[in-house]
Formats: C-alpha cells, structure tokens, sequence
C-alpha cells in the first residue's frame, strides 16, 4: 500500500504555491489587459507545479515511472525557468524583441518535447531517490537542453531586472516596479541556489530542494505583486494636469 512520506510535503508545498500563483498570474491575464508578460510567468509557474507534482506522486507510489521521470525533467528542469526568462523579456523590452524570444523558447520547447519522450530511460536508476535522472543517464542530451534553458532564462530574469532597475533609478518612476523585477530576479537565484548546494554537498535526497523553491516562490510571488502595484504619485500628477487643463 502506497504511504506518505514525511519530506512529500515539501514538493507538495511547492506543488501547492507554483498552482496557486499560476492561478493569479492566468486569472488577471485572462480578465484583464492580456499583458503577455503574466500569461508566460503563469505558463512557467504551471510547469513549476507540475513539476514538483511528479516528485510527490514518485514519493506517494514508491518509484518513479518513466513517464513522470521524462514529463518532471521536461517541465522541472528544462522549461520553467525559460518563460520566467520569455516573461520578463515582454515586461522589460520591446515587444518585437520579446517576440523574438518567444519563438526561441517555442523551437525550445519542441525540441525539448521530442527529446524528452524518444531519450531511453534507464530501468534501474527509476528506482533510486532521484529517478528523474532516468531520462539523463543513457543520454546527455537532456542535460544539455536543461544547462541551455536554465542559463538562459536565468540571464534574462537577472539581465532584465538589471536593465530595468537601472532605467527606473536613473528617471526615478516606477519604483515598485522596480523592486518587483529584482525581487524576481532574487527568487529564481533562490531557487538555483537549492541545486547548487546539493550539487555541493552530495545530498541524495533531493526533496530538500524543495524548500529552496517553495521560498523562492514566496519571494517571485512578492515580487509580482509590487509590479502590479499602482504607483502613488501617478494620481497626484494626472489631478494637476486636469486642473491645469481646465484652468487653461
């Protein structure tokens, strides 16, 4: 009979919050002014909750199977952090420049998606803690992808919050803006820094990571919500421009 372990819910949470906050991501695209930046960053974090699904229905049944090996490594470790990228890209650049990215992250992902289910799997290592690394043993293909993605879309969260931090400090506006892109700069390194310290360490239980992306999760999710946030001295501005308007 299947049981629970304690460490599943650790994945479960992040499970829990990357669906929550895709929801809220979605929702205000779909009901609002389709902004495409809140369409990708929603699309990513339905892959990050995806993702760390596989790892608890792994944990609950006791092994992984080659379909939850190939569908965690596809959402988990290739794509997630490529429409974080794409999304900030639409939030922090010209529309035609984002646009470009999104036809670099589409020939990603159908490259990523033929791979993922024609790489052979690895019987044995299915059985192991880590059994997503099934999908990576018999080929390095998948590793590769995974290396390119990540640093990618990495260099785009990080780059664009450089980029924008610096537009808004020197015309001093948007100041929650501002704050909000480095916050999510901030969680995606936070979440980078759980592999780079199992990686360091050896760590063989890989549910751990979890708690560096559930908190990175946190801090992306507080930073979307400063991007959203209205900025004070707008209202101010607009009211002195009426009156000078109407005095005129």
């Amino acid at each position: 009979m299947p049981v629970f372990p304690v460490l599943t819910f650790l994945p479960m949470s992040a499970t829990i919050l990357a669906g929550a906050f895709a929801i809220v991501l979605l929702n205000r695209y779909a009901s609002n002014r389709r902004r495409p930046h809140e369409l990708m960053w929603g699309i990513a974090f339905v892959l990050f909750a995806v993702g760390a699904a596989c790892q608890v229905y792994a944990d609950v049944n006791g092994t992984w199977s080659p379909m939850t090996a190939r569908v965690y490594y596809l959402t988990g470790a290739i794509l997630n952090v490529a429409f974080l990228g794409l999304g900030t890209m639409y939030l922090s650049f010209s529309r035609r420049v984002a646009n470009v990215g999104l036809l670099v992250v589409l020939l990603l992902v159908a490259m990523s998606v033929f791979v993922l289910f024609t790489v052979p799997v690895d019987q044995d290592a299915l059985k192991q803690e880590a059994g997503w690394k099934a999908v990576t043993t018999m080929s390095t293909t998948p590793r590769l992808l995974a290396i390119i993605s990540n640093s990618l879309g990495t260099l785009l969260v990080v780059g664009g919050a450089v980029w924008s931090g610096l537009v808004f400090w020197r015309k001093r506006v948007m100041k929650s803006r501002m704050i909000g892109v480095f916050l999510l700069a901030g969680g995606t390194l936070f979440i980078a820094l759980g592999g780079t310290i199992t990686g360091a360490t050896g760590l063989r239980n890989h549910d751990y990571l979890y708690v560096t992306m559930a908190i990175g999760i946190l801090i992306m999710f507080a930073g979307y919500l400063q991007t959203i946030r209205p900025e004070p001295v707008a209202q101010p501005r607009l009211r002195e421009a009426e009156r000078t308007q109407v005095a005129g």
